[in-house]
């Protein structure tokens, strides 16, 4: 399956760039993003699913041991970890939880879809570049990172 690894390569080109990830490390783009994205970087970060760490570096890959089941449990368990899970937890049981604009007061139903959302997001990615591309994203933006041709 391809999916999105935290990548160093590539890394520093870009004034902000930033790498506290685990090289290697499965990542996904932040469906989500705070009022200050800009600022904290979850605006042009990858999420490491291991380590919870953010990259603004993140590389295609295909890695046939991982299949679609691994990955949405890896991001169930960062989703959990990260706080999501508690967050969308109390926000159904003061019903202000939707699922594609629905109510909805099912946390599990919830998160599914969260989980959902990223696995799509990180098919589309793959699918946009060959294997071995280091993306770099603004926002719901992703782009090629390359070296600067020499004149």
């Amino acid at each position: 399956m391809r999916v999105l690894v935290a990548t160093n390569e590539l890394q520093g080109m870009s004034t902000g760039d930033f790498a506290w990830g685990v090289d290697g490390e499965l990542v996904t783009g932040v469906v989500e993003e705070c009022r200050d994205g800009d600022e904290c970087g979850c605006r042009r970060s990858w999420a490491g699913l291991g380590s919870s760490r953010a990259t603004t570096t993140a590389m295609v890959v295909d890695r046939p041991a991982i299949g679609e089941r691994d990955l949405r449990e890896a991001i169930g368990e960062w989703l959990d970890r990260s706080g999501w899970g508690a967050l969308v937890r109390q926000a159904c049981e003061c019903g202000e939880c939707s699922v594609d604009g629905e109510p909805a007061d099912d946390p599990d139903v919830v998160i599914a879809e969260l989980i959902d959302e990223h696995v799509e997001v990180i098919e589309r990615v793959c699918s946009s570049f060959p294997v071995g591309t280091v993306v770099v994203r603004s926002g719901d933006l992703v782009f090629a990172r390359a070296i600067p041709d020499a004149a």
